[in-house]
């Protein structure tokens, strides 16, 4: 499978991305009984030290995920997203968000998803990620569980 993986300056005017966040929306939803859409408008992805990725393959978006600031040493990863189950795509997706974020000088990620979203957690575990103290808007929400990774500098 020959896959791309680009940038995407614009996502909310996008229509390969647009169909992807409505795609994991209804996957969200299915898992947790929300799409998660509230916390991460695909317009937070166009400002400063943001980025938005999308793997295309035969011209059909397969997979995104985006990360915007935090703060200036810290970005979020949001709206991660695989069409294409167990063939390393999010992991391809992940190492990317990270070497962009590494060239952004973020010295950290942090990143939240639900607790019962299984292959999620999983997924962030395998990848380096360790759980954390819920930060922002999900802290006292027993649903969600945060995660961090440090990032090393090129």
């Amino acid at each position: 499978m020959d896959i791309t993986i680009k940038a995407v300056p614009r996502p909310s005017e996008d229509k390969k991305v647009i169909d992807l966040i409505d795609r994991l929306n209804t996957t969200l939803t299915t898992i947790s009984g929300e799409s998660g859409s509230r916390s991460a408008s695909l317009d937070d992805f166009t400002q400063e030290k943001s980025l938005f990725l999308i793997a295309v393959n035969d011209e059909k978006a397969i997979g995104c995920g985006g990360f915007r600031p935090l703060s200036p040493e810290i970005c979020e990863i949001k709206r991660m997203f695989s069409l294409k189950k167990n063939m390393g795509l999010g992991g391809k997706i992940l190492s990317a968000l990270e070497t962009a974020a590494k060239q952004f000088n973020y010295k950290y990620i942090y990143l939240e998803t639900r607790k019962k979203n299984d292959n999620a957690v999983k997924f962030y575990l395998k990848n380096g990620y360790k759980v954390i103290e819920n930060y922002g808007i999900y802290i006292g929400r027993e649903e969600a569980i945060c995660f961090c990774k440090e990032i090393r500098q090129l």
